[in-house]
């Protein structure tokens, strides 16, 4: 997926860009929305060398977007659900409220899975394969020196 956005922060090879919203964009997760409305991706890899204010085209790419919403819905959803039928599993054998005791485990099995998907964004963040990437710089802004 090809994004237009401009770059509003740049820290070495790294830059923050505000994208528009596009229809593919309202259901992905990659991009952190701002106060403004604004979509924010951040610490896209830049070999183009832009600026702040510059326009800029990002690649982002399409496994990614799969895999964030894989992760965001799919992976704690899937833990509360088998978390639950464990709960109440355990619950019948301790002989206590198996509805009370699968609640509480489903939701300990959903953070758990929440919490495990963050640790593993950070290692894929680590990896360039799933990174957005600043593709082109489509016209340089008027804040460059």
């Amino acid at each position: 997926m090809i994004e237009r956005g401009t770059v509003v922060g740049v820290r070495g090879n790294r830059v923050d860009v505000v994208l528009g919203n596009s229809s593919a964009c309202s259901g992905c997760t990659a991009c952190s929305m701002g106060d403004t409305g604004e979509m924010l991706l951040r610490d896209v890899a830049d070999e183009a060398g832009a600026a702040a204010g510059d326009e800029v085209e990002v690649v982002i790419p399409e496994s990614l977007r799969l895999q964030a919403a894989l992760a965001v819905y799919g992976v704690p959803l899937a833990g509360l659900i088998f978390g639950y039928l464990a709960g109440v599993l355990l619950g019948k054998a301790l002989g206590s409220d198996p509805d009370i005791t699968g609640a509480i485990v489903g939701v300990l099995a959903a953070t758990a899975a929440l919490a495990g998907t963050q640790i593993r964004e950070r290692s894929l963040a680590r990896n360039g394969r799933y990174a957005p990437r600043v593709r082109a710089i489509i016209s340089r802004g008027s804040e460059r020196g």
